[in-house]
């Protein structure tokens, strides 16, 4: 039970640590973005496209709705919430694994191992359905952060139904071994 105690923490991991690295927000040059003083991200004036030249008749017409540069904000990506949604299902993997590796009682590893196996399937379901991912398959979150989370929510869902079945298979006492027939 300790060795899969130990899968579920490294599992976690990787679920944590990998979508940081690969989303498509993470590499971005931090000079094209300003902070604004409400918190909110800005484009830089430079990544804008420039506003259309005017010529004298327009001048004299109402504004134009168009944002001005620093008015302009900047949304973040699909895959930038997901990451940062996927240390919400990583966090209480950890914690699993740490009290499955003293998890003596029938009970407790039962509840644990159900615990593993849907936060697995929420790991599976975040870059898949409730958030996403970009839309064009070429980006960095589609090639790398989501085959690699997919991957780790199977192996999550495997290792809770593993130790689903062995915490049933464990006496009342708390002892790794199998009632006899």
């Amino acid at each position: 039970m300790k060795v899969l105690a130990i899968l579920i923490i490294a599992v976690a991991l990787v679920i944590m640590v990998v979508p940081q690295f690969t989303n498509c927000e993470a590499n971005k040059d931090d000079s094209a973005t300003a902070m604004s003083s409400t918190g909110t991200t800005i484009m830089a004036s430079s990544a804008l496209p420039s506003a259309p030249p005017s010529d004298a008749t327009t001048a004299s017409a109402a504004p134009t709705a168009s944002p001005s540069a620093a008015a302009m904000p900047y949304r973040m990506m699909k895959c930038y919430w997901t990451a940062h949604a996927e240390i919400v299902a990583g966090v209480p993997l950890i914690a699993i694994g740490i009290l499955l590796f003293f998890a003596r009682r029938k009970e407790t590893t039962r509840v644990l191992g159900i615990l593993t196996a849907v936060l697995g399937v929420l790991t599976f379901l975040l870059p898949t359905n409730i958030i996403g991912t970009c839309l064009n398959d070429q980006m960095v979150c589609n090639t790398e952060m989501k085959p690699v989370l997919l991957i780790c929510g199977g192996i999550t869902v495997a290792l809770g139904l593993a130790v689903l079945v062995i915490g049933e298979m464990k006496r009342e006492n708390g002892s790794g071994r199998a009632t006899p027939a």
